[in-house]
């Protein structure tokens, strides 16, 4: 019987023996947990390539947004600009017909106050002897009056007034660029110029100069302020 009490306690105390060496383990090994740090989660993020670009990658030298296309546009602009400036073919030849167009002013003799001309015209010359010697008039148009009708042609430089006789009944004299043969004297000219080319005029009342011919008046509007003349008019006067 104390064999087997003997036998006993040393199966019990064997047990509880193991147990407590089981207990110990399992605490090493919590206390092995514990302290054992845990790998952060990066590390077992996928590795980052080397050719992955900065979060915050340095600026480039940067130039004005769409300079070059600027560039380019104002280059084009200005290739458009230099050919409009220059006449090509067809302005040149449009240049050709308006110079063409312009009429001639050739005086051949100078002017008489016995037989006045203006322009190389005289009073009562036929609508032919003007388009022939200065072509058809840029524009055409009527003065009504009650007694005499006035169809005037216009040359730009110039209009001559014809009756219904289609006879010359005035000129009026529109340009200082074009020489009326009067002795050299043009509009805008000062009235000395005038009294050099015509001499005394028959009638002079600051504003207007008239010098008189048989059926005939040259008539100068002059600006006194200016001393200029203004307008150099002759018609027909009885």
């Amino acid at each position: 019987m104390d064999m087997i009490k003997t036998n006993r306690s040393i199966a019990g105390w064997s047990v509880s023996f193991a147990c407590i060496i089981l207990l110990a383990g399992c605490s090493d090994a919590r206390e092995q947990a514990a302290h054992t740090p845990t790998a952060p989660q990066q590390a077992v993020a996928s590795p980052v390539s080397v050719n992955a670009q900065p979060a915050n990658p340095p600026a480039a030298p940067t130039s004005n947004p769409g300079s070059d296309s600027a560039a380019n546009a104002s280059t084009n602009s200005n290739d458009k600009v230099s050919l409009a400036s220059v006449p090509g073919p067809a302005q040149q030849a449009d240049a050709g017909k308006a110079a063409a167009a312009k009429p001639k002013i050739d005086i051949q003799t100078p002017y008489d106050r016995d037989k006045p001309t203006l322009l190389g015209l005289s009073l009562k010359s036929s609508i032919e002897d003007v388009t022939s010697k200065y072509g058809n008039p840029k524009e055409q148009f009527v003065m009504d009056a009650e007694s005499d009708p006035i169809t005037v042609y216009d040359y730009a430089d110039f209009l001559a007034g014809f009756n219904k006789q289609n006879q010359l009944e005035f000129i009026d004299v529109r340009s200082s660029e074009i020489n009326p043969g009067l002795n050299g004297l043009k509009l805008g000219q000062s009235t000395s110029a005038v009294y050099k080319a015509l001499g005394q005029p028959d009638s002079n009342t600051s504003f207007v100069f008239t010098y008189k011919s048989t059926g005939a008046l040259l008539k100068l509007d002059i600006d006194p302020k200016a001393d200029k003349v203004n307008s150099i008019k002759l018609f027909a006067a009885e």
